[in-house]
């Protein structure tokens, strides 16, 4: 999933007939500039576990992108997808209801608002937002939303840089390790627990020739060193580029829930 550096705004779409058979669209489009003070910046990624497909809004006004190939809104955002996919969605800043509701063709629950919080996004800045907790058919709803400020590292083509979330229900704290062998590899994130970003961005260590090398990464129990998992993570990530690292699933379950972890490119 990629970044992009300019977004564009939709304004009022106005269809004018100037002669007959003939229509004109008037619309006026924005080039927004980054980290134009106009607008805040926001990307959301779905982390709770059961989560069903939802749309974002924001205050009342729906604010995520999918559309309905039925006539009824029948595509949305589920469990591990982002929105948007490139680059960030913009709304003012300030204080703002963001609340999410399962499509409208949904089989169950149709319509239902399963996540309601207030975020309060500053003028020119970028956020990630991750859903957390687990929900359930008792439940009903999605907990809480974890709000990180993206900001960007002093890229270069030599180096990559790297943050890591833990969102995996039930997880140790956990340290990233970067090696092909655990015993003599590099610390190179330290304890974070659930629910928590690693503190900014840390530069990966010896990344060796070539453009897109591949990057040995261990996850390790903060508490005992033990690996969480008995493999080793290979990630052909690429130079000049930062990464948001993430864990996600139920510690202690198997199948789509089972405890993973997966990276998105945040800026490049």
């Amino acid at each position: 999933m990629k970044k992009i550096l300019y977004f564009f705004v939709v304004g009022m779409g106005l269809l004018t007939a100037c002669k007959k058979g003939e229509l004109v669209e008037n619309t006026p489009y924005e080039k927004i500039a980054p980290a134009d003070p106009k607008y805040s910046y926001i990307k959301i990624l779905n982390l709770t576990p059961g989560s069903p497909v939802a749309n974002y809004y924001i205050d009342g006004t729906k604010f995520s992108a999918s559309l309905s190939s039925t006539g009824i809104e029948n595509t949305g955002y589920s469990y591990n997808i982002l929105f948007p996919d490139f680059g960030y969605a913009v709304t003012t800043p300030g204080t703002h209801k963001l609340t999410a509701k399962i499509v409208p063709a949904a089989a169950a629950d149709a319509n239902l608002e399963i996540l309601n919080t207030t975020i309060n996004p500053v003028a020119g800045k970028y956020y990630s937002l991750f859903t957390t907790g687990q929900y359930t058919t008792t439940s009903k709803t999605i907990p809480s939303v974890l709000t990180i400020e993206d900001i960007r590292p002093a890229l270069d083509t030599a180096k990559i840089f790297v943050r890591f979330v833990n969102l995996a229900n039930g997880s140790p704290n956990i340290d990233v390790v970067k090696g092909a062998d655990l015993a003599t590899g590099t610390k190179i994130i330290s304890n974070v627990a659930y629910g928590a970003s690693s503190s900014g961005w840390v530069e990966i260590p010896a990344l060796g020739a070539g453009t897109a090398p591949i990057v040995p990464i261990w996850f390790v129990n903060s508490a005992t060193g033990a690996s969480i998992f008995p493999a080793v993570l290979s990630l052909t990530i690429t130079k000049g580029r930062a990464y948001t690292i993430y864990s996600r699933g139920i510690v202690g379950t198997t199948g789509t829930t089972l405890p993973t972890y997966t990276f998105y490119t945040t800026f490049f």
